[in-house]
This record gives C-alpha cells, sequence and structure tokens, in this order.
C-alpha cells in the first residue's frame, strides 16, 4: 500500500478503538489520497466586448502542484550521509539510518525533543570541531540510538516523515502504527488503521499477528492494536 500525503499534523497519541475495526470508512478520506496536480481552467477566455472590459478583466492565473519530484527527491537525499544531519542506529547491530534534522524536527514534536536531548547530551567537542574543519567529509551528525524498532520498520518510518510516502504490508504494519503512535504522525495511523481494518475482513491477518510478536514487550500501543485484532475477531465468530 502505498501512501503520499501533503500536510501531517501534529495531534496526541491516541491507541485504536474497537469501532476502528468495525465501521466501514471507505467513502471517507483520511489526507493521504492527496492531488499532485491542480490547474486553473484552460476554458479560452470570453474575447466579446473585450475592448470595454480590457482594462478591469483579471488575468488567467493556473495554479500547479507537483509533488512527486520533490518526494523523489527528499527520499534521494536521506540515502547520502553526507547531505543529512541526523543519524539514527537501529537495533542491536546499531546500523545507521540517515534523516534531515529541519524536517524531522517539524514533522513531529517527538523527532523535536530527541533531537534536542542528543544535542545536549553528545556536543561537539573543540578537538572535534578542530577535525571536522580539517576535514569537512568527517562526521559530525546528531547520533540517536533507536533499540525497539525492526531496522526496516524504522526506515520506512523516517521515509514517510521525509517524503509523506510509505509502503504498508502486513508484515510492517505493527511496527508503522507503533512508530506513528510514539510520533505523533496522524496521517500514518490511519493510513495503518485502514490496512488493518481490509486485512481483517478479508481474514488476512495471521501474518500481521506474527510480526506484532516483536513489538509486544516494547510498546503498549502494539499491545492495544493486537487486543483489538483479537476482539474484533471473537465478535465476528460469535
Amino acid at each position: 500500500m502505498d501512501m503520499c500525503s501533503s500536510q501531517l499534523p501534529l495531534v496526541d497519541n491516541e491507541v485504536l478503538n474497537l469501532s476502528d475495526f468495525g465501521y466501514d470508512n471507505e467513502g471517507c478520506s483520511s489526507g493521504y489520497d492527496s492531488a499532485t496536480e491542480q490547474s486553473g481552467s484552460d476554458r479560452e477566455p470570453d474575447t466579446s466586448n473585450s475592448d470595454n472590459r480590457s482594462s478591469t478583466a483579471e488575468p488567467e492565473v493556473m495554479k500547479y502542484r507537483s509533488t512527486q519530484e520533490l518526494c523523489n527527491t527528499l527520499q534521494y537525499i536521506i540515502s547520502l550521509p553526507h547531505l543529512c544531519d541526523v543519524k539514527f542506529l537501529v537495533g542491536e547491530k546499531r546500523v545507521p539510518v540517515y534523516g534531515m534534522k529541519a524536517v524531522l524536527a517539524t514533522r513531529s514534536r517527538i523527532f523535536y525533543s530527541l533531537i534536542l536531548e542528543a544535542q545536549r547530551q553528545s556536543p561537539l567537542s573543540k578537538k572535534s570541531k578542530k577535525e571536522n574543519k580539517q576535514n569537512p567529509s568527517a562526521s559530525n551528525h546528531i547520533v540517536i540510538e533507536i533499540n525497539k524498532y525492526k531496522l526496516e520498520d524504522f526506515r520506512e518510518i523516517v521515509t514517510f516523515v521525509h517524503c509523506g510516502k510509505v509502503n504498508i504490508n502486513a508484515s510492517n504494519v505493527t511496527g508503522l502504527y507503533c512508530g506513528a503512535t510514539e510520533f505523533s504522525l496522524s496521517d500514518l495511523k490511519i493510513a495503518c488503521r485502514d490496512f488493518t481494518t481490509k486485512s481483517i475482513r478479508k481474514g488476512h491477518t495471521s501474518t500481521i499477528l506474527k510480526s506484532a510478536k516483536f513489538y509486544l514487550g516494547f510498546h503498549g500501543a502494539a499491545t492495544k492494536f493486537v487486543e483489538k485484532i483479537h476482539g474484533y475477531q471473537k465478535s465476528v465468530k460469535g
């Protein structure tokens, strides 16, 4: 499931309600099917009485918006470590995932707090600053450790924050939902709910529940997420 979003409001962290799985919301817009192009009218201008109206007629205006190239550019940037200033070390193997401070901080208050905390705890020493001046290629990333997410799930979260798009499947929906809850990413949370609702109705929940086991010990959101799935399944069978 591919999702694009042009706006990401910051909301408080809520948990799934049983009603999230019990109603048909396919007719509702959750904000992530935003248009990639918008244009004004392409009608020929009315030339009648042009002599009388030429001095007062408003000029033709066309509004055009293309977000796909912007998404692709941002995704390319975060694949280049030297263009990023934040480095997440994910999991036991501390695999780096890169991002841009300005984007992360403005898209999520939680990321903003993590960045500030990391800067306070690990300010560059005078020696490090001197080394960076002598060697511009030296790393000066803000380093943040992330231990409660699978690598690929967290990489998808970071990609969503920067690009507004994400691929949701049964193997990563729980991790993405936990990330959406923890980092206050409301559109991502809605998308995870929509995907899960459709999966439940089709009887495709075994993979979701299997992959959710990793998160049950780390995130309260995962526990409630799984409980609601089980609760809905029981109500259907009953």
